[in-house]
């Protein structure tokens, strides 16, 4: 008896999607919207790059140590600085993707609008009011490591320490773009201003 093979194709993309997105609300787009998350994006290609310099850095620095029993603190601290630039950059890009950590198993059971109300809630009430708290304490602390001409404590780390404590303030200045822009989203979806360019 001849057994006929069954092919079974799959689209790959939208397994992805269906698994990590599936909780994701699609809210309609605005001119305004589109705008910002169009620069973000630019911003965030540049960032993404840190990841593969990173990944190169922490190789050379292994195989310094390992390899000719060398190793240097400012390239530790390098490592530092770039591993905090890409998680607090990579907040915001979550925030624009809609790829943040969510308890699924109880949004999912809400219907539309009200996880809407909840978005509306939580980027009102929590998210730019976060971001602005910091930005405001964050832009004295660096103002006062500039002045101080502040540096690594250890002898031959990095100085110019100000650099890295601005990323505090230019991350969430990023994250309150990327909410503000899913805000415009958002209300597009509920109150239908601004007005929406298309529905997805």
């Amino acid at each position: 008896m001849a057994q006929t093979e069954t092919k079974i194709e799959l689209d790959l993309e939208k397994v992805e999607d269906a698994g990590a997105r599936s909780h994701a609300l699609s809210f309609p787009r605005t001119w305004l919207s589109d705008k910002i998350e169009a620069v973000l994006g630019s911003i965030s290609v540049l960032l993404n790059l840190i990841w593969i310099l990173l990944v190169l850095v922490i190789v050379v620095n292994v195989a310094m140590r390992y390899g000719l029993n060398v190793n240097y603190i400012w390239v530790e601290e390098m490592q530092w600085h770039m591993y905090a630039v890409g998680f607090m950059f990579g907040i915001g890009y979550a925030v624009i993707h809609d790829a943040h950590v969510r308890v699924d198993v109880v949004a999912a059971q809400f219907r539309p609008t009200t996880r809407a109300w909840i978005e509306f809630l939580t980027i009102t009430l929590i998210i730019l009011p976060m971001c602005w708290i910091i930005i405001s304490y964050a832009i004295p602390f660096v103002e006062i490591s500039h002045r101080r001409g502040e540096r690594s404590a250890a002898p031959a780390g990095l100085g110019n320490r100000w650099m890295i404590k601005s990323v505090i303030v230019l991350a969430f200045a990023y994250i309150a773009l990327a909410a503000f822009a899913r805000l415009l989203r958002v209300c597009s979806y509920l109150f239908n201003f601004p007005r929406a360019l298309t529905r997805d």
